[in-house]
């Protein structure tokens, strides 16, 4: 089995990054508004973007390797953290949305630009993306889990069918086994 996560890699690193420069522009827009939108200054996005940009170098550096039990639990692992961080990211985009797209015009400076339309959308945005990083960050834990798996496991050796001891020609049980291993050893008991 192939182990091809550098795609992967990379556009967690470009999703990542998205995020980072959104949460920061939207940080340094609505600061200087003195705009009340308490869940972009809680900045959720720019966290969480540092760690998907980890897990997306972590995972080219993996595929480069890809007999490294090492990267690839690093990469398994910070695959499951990323759904975990992905998901509280758009729980908050979620509840920024409706809350600061609410209160964000609430809370303004009479005479000041409207903030609650920018406020949702940059919100709906971020929502967008960490939806789309929850299912790079299944794809990513199941694409590891499959490789640590099958690290030990020969998946490219030729096949070989043996009859099971003390049977007849054509009875009997067939084990189906990679090439040059013993029959024995193979069977658990």
């Amino acid at each position: 089995m192939t182990y091809k996560v550098q795609g992967m890699g990379w556009t967690l690193v470009v999703l990542g990054s998205l995020n980072i420069s959104l949460g920061v522009a939207a940080d340094a827009v609505f600061g200087t508004m003195d705009a009340w939108t308490v869940f972009h200054f809680i900045s959720a996005p720019i966290w969480s973007g540092f760690f998907i940009v980890i897990t997306g170098v972590l995972g080219i550096y993996s595929e480069r390797k890809p007999t490294s039990r090492g990267l690839i639990l690093a990469f398994l692992i910070l695959g499951t953290l990323a759904i975990v961080l992905a998901t509280t990211c758009f729980v908050m985009a979620m509840l920024g949305a409706f809350i600061d797209g609410r209160d964000c015009d609430y809370f303004h400076p009479p005479g000041s630009l409207n903030c609650a339309s920018a406020s949702t959308i940059l919100h709906g945005v971020n929502a967008v993306l960490s939806l789309t990083e929850i299912v790079m960050g299944f794809v990513a834990a199941i694409m590891s889990y499959v490789r640590m798996s099958n690290l030990n496991n020969d998946v490219t050796s030729p096949l070989v069918c043996t009859q099971g001891s003390n049977m007849p020609p054509g009875y009997g049980i067939y084990y189906v086994m990679p090439a040059g291993k013993n029959l024995m050893r193979s069977i658990q008991f």
